[in-house]
């Protein structure tokens, strides 16, 4: 049972994201490769993203005060936390191309 329920969601899921890709004027036909792409991404990448903007933002704690006596700050946050949070949040589903 739960594994029916797992894989209705995430079949939901991937049909409202494609949905929503339609929505934007997109003329990209869903194909059975761009169905895995999105799935591979909700299960392995957008997680691993995650983990890494978190990460990212726990060395840039430590880091801080080394960035600001080299006046970098705004340059570490952007490598640490900003450009992995973007490629997470901020990605089309399936989207690998950033």
């Amino acid at each position: 049972m739960n594994k029916l329920l797992v894989s209705l969601m995430l079949a939901g899921l991937v049909a409202s994201a494609r949905a929503d890709a339609g929505l934007e004027g997109s003329t990209d036909e869903v194909t059975a490769e761009s169905v895995f792409a999105s799935i591979g991404d909700i299960l392995v990448v957008r997680p691993i993203g995650a983990a890494a903007t978190v990460a990212g933002f726990g060395i840039y704690g430590v880091a801080s005060p080394f960035a600001a006596m080299a006046d970098a700050t705004d340059e570490v946050y952007d490598i640490l936390v900003a450009k992995p949070g973007e490629y997470t949040f901020c990605r089309d589903l399936g989207d690998f191309s950033k």
